[in-house]
């Protein structure tokens, strides 16, 4: 029996939509995934397990039986272009992280979604996407749709004899969450905010006390929100009807809420207060973040309303009333926050469930940790001297598909000997040769790109690719881009040096935790979110002050931030061959971001990205986004060597 595929990006819609035709039809599925790994498939097989359970009134189907009715494969493989199919389902998603290229079925749908249509021989093609993508009179032309990629889809459909049914949705509002996949363009709102308040409580848990998260939007704006457990429904009666072939369906409400009231909704549900405002300057860089991370989904709110396009055939069963609206609200809510709770026990498990090495050097052991059992190496390079807790929350990302390996840098507790950055390359030498890895990805923060560049000019065979985080390196000719932190601490370090007698005073001076003081009351909302975005992360304080634990500490610390100032290793830049991400922070007060930019320009491979309102320790106040960024980068690095090796060959 033929299978029925779905696809697309929108896994926590597909993942309703996969229920609902396990429990109407006995023809297996296969899923084809973009992402793919046992923490995804086990969250999205336990998400069709719940709804199939409430389909089936309440019986407990199998769900062993379930695995073998729903096939999970990864997109781009053998076993996703061997299936056969009878009918297919793509349910269009968002498009990954700000800035990167887009990847997946949505990057090339002529190239991989059309061969993939026409490899399966499936008769019947649905379309499930949003019409806040199609504003502007489609319907009122001739029904079709433009030339778009589903234009696009369409005619491709119409070309190989595949009847096709087109489902355009407002927000499609239901209970469930997903913590570790992709949803609808609701999901992203919802996950964004979730994101930015825990991000701002954990840099000054009293904000919100005194300051609202204000939202742009025109003085009569609107959303659409449709219950998503009757539009799944209603699509799914629709495709069992021959008659709905070759044809255009809108799945929305007749009922309009204006936004103003929807964001009175968000404030009783996240406990923050949510403020629809008209005037842009009324924005603070807090809520210019949240615009960040919302950008491109304001279209849900601030144009024309949709209901025009309700079937009124439809109406009655679409509508949903403000305690619904709540109801699903707070269930989302309580998702988020449990996927919160569980992300942070794991990752202060994490430390205890690394595999602990050593390598003897130099009389002394080098402790490393590696983390993850399959996937492609990632070594991350700490900067020196301080602690592996920055780290964890990326570590608990990354281990879902690939192996890390990290270790504190060495010669900060030892008296008789002050290491130099050599010292710290020839380090990853020697965990490489002890691990027996050919190459890997070389991930480096604040000093650490530093040591990347100088072993890849000693063994560049080694090197997938870097990347960059909040880079720290000198520029000749730039003592502008130092920031006051580095001009200060290079100073103190600088008098230890000349006076290691005054080791012992200067250390008590910097072993204070960072001032975080600030005046909430103030009246100047745009001030006070500046200096709420500088701040590092509550949990993070106490790591600062790593390297100055002891005298013995803070004197080969000194001895080594000098050390770095000698190499000149920007020169090696040239040279550098692999494809490097360099991602900046707009709140460093560390690495100036603008010197991103600028060794970005310096290396002939380089993507550049500055992250709004983030700080020196963005990849812990924001690990999800980090490591997606990281992942499309990776992707891209791969596809772009897979094309050299073929034009290599073929020369």
């Amino acid at each position: 029996m033929p299978d029925i595929l779905i696809l697309g990006r929108n896994n926590l819609l597909a993942a309703q939509i996969a229920a609902g035709l396990l429990a109407s039809q006995q023809q297996p599925i296969t899923w084809i995934l973009e992402d793919l790994d046992s923490c995804i498939v086990e969250e999205l097989l336990a998400s069709v397990h719940a709804s199939l359970v409430r389909i089936s009134d309440n019986q407990n189907p199998e769900l062993k039986e379930l695995q073998e009715r729903l096939k999970v494969v990864q997109w781009q493989s053998e076993h996703a272009h061997g299936v056969k199919a009878s009918e297919a389902w793509f349910i269009a998603g968002e498009h990954g992280p700000p800035g990167m290229p887009r990847s997946g079925p949505e990057r090339d749908l002529r190239e991989e979604l059309f061969q993939l249509l026409a490899d399966s021989g499936a008769q019947v093609f649905n379309y499930v996407g949003s019409i806040y993508s199609h504003r502007g009179g489609d319907k009122a032309q001739n029904g079709s749709l433009p030339m778009s990629p589903e234009g696009e889809l369409a005619e491709f459909c119409a070309g190989h004899g595949i009847r096709h049914r087109f489902f355009l949705t407002s927000w499609l509002l239901g209970e469930y969450y997903l913590a570790h996949s992709s949803g609808g363009e609701i999901d992203l709102v919802l996950r964004a905010l979730d994101e930015v308040i825990a991000e701002i409580q954990e840099r000054s848990p009293e904000y919100f006390d005194f300051q609202a998260l204000r939202i742009l939007a025109p003085r009569n704006a609107a959303v659409n929100t449709v219950p998503m457990d009757r539009a799944v429904q209603l699509m799914l009666d629709l495709a069992a009807q021959d008659s709905t072939c070759d044809s255009l369906h809108y799945i929305v409400s007749a009922q309009e809420t204006p936004w103003a009231d929807f964001c009175e909704l968000l404030s009783e549900v996240y406990g923050v207060s949510v403020l629809s405002v008209e005037d842009q300057g009324e924005l603070n860089d807090i809520d210019r973040l949240l615009g960040h991370q919302w950008s491109g989904m304001e279209t849900a709110w601030s144009g024309a309303p949709v209901a025009q396009y309700q079937s009124s055939s439809a109406a009655a069963e679409l509508q949903m009333g403000h305690d619904l609206q709540a109801s699903l609200l707070s269930s989302i809510r309580e998702k988020q926050e449990q996927a919160r709770t569980e992300r942070n026990q794991r990752v202060s498990a994490l430390p205890g469930k690394m595999q602990k090495r050593t390598i003897p050097r130099n009389g002394s052991d080098l402790t490393y940790y590696t983390a993850g059992t399959r996937g492609e190496y990632i070594l991350a390079l700490n900067a020196i001297g301080q602690p592996l807790d920055y780290w964890f929350r990326l570590i608990d990302v990354w281990v879902r598909r690939y192996r890390v390996i990290i270790w504190e840098t060495r010669g900060l507790t030892l008296e008789k000997e002050a290491l130099r950055l050599s010292d710290h390359v020839d380090d990853i030498d020697a965990v490489l040769r002890q691990e027996k890895i050919d190459s890997c990805h070389l991930v480096a923060w604040c000093t650490g790109p530093q040591a990347a560049v100088e072993f890849y000019a000693r063994q560049p065979g080694s090197v997938r690719d870097m990347v960059f985080l909040s880079c720290a390196f000198r520029i000749a000719g730039h003592p502008e881009m130092e920031t006051a932190y580095v001009r200060d601490l290079e100073a103190l370090c600088q008098s230890i040096i000349d006076q290691p007698a005054m080791t012992g005073h200067i250390r008590r001076s910097l072993s204070a935790p960072p001032a975080s003081n600030i005046d909430m009351e103030d009246d100047d909302s745009k001030n006070l979110a500046i200096q709420v975005l500088s701040l590092p992360n509550i949990h993070l304080r106490s790591s600062l002050l790593a390297p100055f634990r002891t005298e013995t500490s803070t004197f080969n610390y000194a001895h080594q931030i000098i050390d770095l100032t000698t190499y000149h290793t920007l020169e090696h830049a040239a040279s550098v061959q692999v494809p490097i991400l360099l991602l900046g922070c707009e709140r460093d007060q560390v690495a100036d971001p603008a010197k991103s930019g600028v060794v970005a320009g310096l290396f002939s491979r380089t993507r550049h990205m500055e992250l709004p309102g983030a700080t020196h320790y963005s990849f812990y106040d924001r690990p999800e986004l980090v490591a997606s960024m990281m992942e499309a980068f990776f992707q891209e690095s791969k596809a772009s060597a897979n094309r050299n090796v073929v034009v290599e060959v073929a020369q």
